[in-house]
């Protein structure tokens, strides 16, 4: 099935972020069809951290110096998912937060991200208020793949599960284990879809941040 238009101004993202029926429907796909022969969905057991942190932190300063002034400071982006954890293998598609002060974010946040070559995709099936933008790498590294940065408040739970993930991982052996096995068992899978499922499934860590989060009720 076709998905939505793709909505390319503030004033129409706007409207859309304070329809929340219209927005759980909403969803805008733009395949990437790489030129290169690139498999964007390819598990890598050791990815280039250090690479990929830096190109995170370009984007990050990017985004930021298009966002306006007076907002710069209200605004938190943080890196998460495996690509923020050293010695966690993956695929090479980044994740990031923007934790803004409300929802629906500004529209200077939401022109920010349309100036710097964002396009808005959907919400997050759990929560309409996880709003999901992505950037299409053309060149370097991460040529054909892309950076998810999910734009929430500080309140929503499937960011603060990210980021107990990331923190856990970081500093706790067992959960950087957990969740390793966890992905390298679920990489066994024949698809993509089933690989972002099962690594879910199967992790102790996972299961307990679910319960905190109440992401089971």
């Amino acid at each position: 099935m076709p998905g939505d238009t793709k909505l390319e101004t503030a004033d129409e993202l706007w409207d859309l972020y304070n329809d929340l029926e219209r927005l759980k429907g909403y969803k805008y796909t733009q395949p990437i069809v790489s030129d290169s022969g690139i498999n964007n969905e390819k598990f890598h057991m050791e990815l280039p951290y250090e690479e990929i942190k830096q190109i995170v932190e370009d984007c990050r300063d990017k985004f930021m110096s298009a966002v306006p002034k007076d907002e710069k400071t209200s605004l938190r982006w943080e890196h998460v998912g495996s690509t923020s954890i050293k010695g966690m293998p993956g695929a090479m598609m980044p994740d990031a937060l923007l934790i803004v002060p409300q929802f629906p974010p500004s529209k200077g946040v939401i022109q920010a991200f349309l100036d710097s070559g964002y396009y808005f995709s959907s919400s997050s099936g759990l929560d309409p208020k996880d709003l999901w933008w992505f950037l299409v790498f053309t060149d370097g590294l991460l040529k054909d793949h892309k950076l998810t940065v999910h734009v929430v408040t500080e309140d929503n739970r499937a960011a603060n599960m990210l980021l107990d993930t990331r923190d856990m991982c970081r500093a706790e052996e067992w959960a950087f284990n957990d969740y390793k096995e966890a992905k390298v068992a679920a990489a066994k899978s024949a698809t993509f879809p089933e690989y972002k499922k099962g690594k879910g499934a199967n992790s102790k860590l996972l299961a307990m941040l679910r319960e905190k989060y109440k992401f089971n009720q």
